[in-house]
C-alpha cells in the first residue's frame, strides 16, 4: 500500500488501520524552466472556496505593491473577482491557460501561493520547483508543508492576510533569497520522477 504523501498515509492508519509507504509522483509534464522574476506572485488553482485565494486578494489589499495572477477557472471566481474590485489592476484573472502559458506564468513569476486547507498533497508545489520558484503557503495546507519548508524551500505564515502581506512584501525585496529557495526546491521535485515511482510499484 503506497500513499502520496506523510499527511494521507496517516490518514490511512487513524481511520482503516492500513500501513503505507510514502511514495510521491511527479506533477504534469510542462516545458519548466526559470526566467527572471517579474515581480508577481502566482495562484495556479481551481477557483474554489477550500484553495483560499481570498487570503491572497485580501493580502493584496494590505500590501500595494504586491502583484497577482490567479490561473485557474471554478465555482468561486464571481466571488474572487468581486473581492479583488477596487484594486486598481494589483489582481490579474487568467483564467484557464493551456499548458505553454502555465510554463512561461511559473517561469515569470517571483514565488507562487499555494494554501488550501489540509490538502492530501498538492502538485502546485511541485510544479513550481521544477520552475525553480519559492512557494508561499500556511501553516495549516496539509500536504504542501512535507516539501516547503519555511526559508528553506519558500516562507510558511499563519493563514492571515496580514502575514501573508509581509511575507509577499520579504519575497520582493529579497529576490536573490527567493531565487536561492526556489532552487532548493528544484533539487527537491527533481528527485521523484516516474521511474522512481515505477521501480517501487514493480519491486
Amino acid at each position: 500500500m503506497f500513499a502520496t504523501s506523510r499527511i494521507v498515509a496517516d490518514r490511512l492508519q487513524r481511520f482503516n488501520g492500513v500501513e503505507a509507504e510514502l511514495l510521491p509522483h511527479p506533477p504534469q509534464t510542462l516545458a519548466y524552466r526559470t526566467a527572471e522574476p517579474e515581480g508577481f506572485l502566482l495562484s495556479v488553482n481551481r477557483l474554489d472556496r477550500a484553495k483560499r485565494i481570498d487570503l491572497l486578494i485580501e493580502a493584496a489589499k494590505k500590501e500595494p505593491s504586491l502583484r497577482v495572477v490567479i490561473a485557474g477557472e471554478g465555482p468561486d471566481r464571481a466571488r474572487l473577482e468581486q473581492l479583488a474590485s477596487g484594486l486598481n489592476g494589483q489582481v490579474e484573472f487568467a483564467g484557464r491557460v493551456d499548458p505553454e502559458r502555465l510554463a512561461d506564468l511559473y517561469a515569470r513569476c517571483l514565488a507562487v501561493y499555494y494554501a488550501p486547507v489540509d490538502e492530501d498533497f498538492g502538485m502546485v508545489p511541485y510544479e513550481a520547483f521544477l520552475s525553480a520558484k519559492p512557494v508561499l503557503t500556511t501553516t495549516d495546507a496539509g500536504g504542501p508543508l512535507e516539501v516547503v519548508h519555511d526559508r528553506r524551500t519558500g516562507v510558511v505564515v499563519a493563514p492571515d492576510p496580514a502575514e501573508l502581506a509581509r511575507a509577499a512584501a520579504y519575497l520582493g525585496a529579497h529576490v536573490d533569497e527567493a531565487k536561492s529557495w526556489g532552487l532548493a526546491g528544484k533539487a527537491v521535485a527533481e528527485r521523484v520522477t516516474w521511474g522512481a515511482c515505477v521501480d517501487a510499484l514493480l519491486s
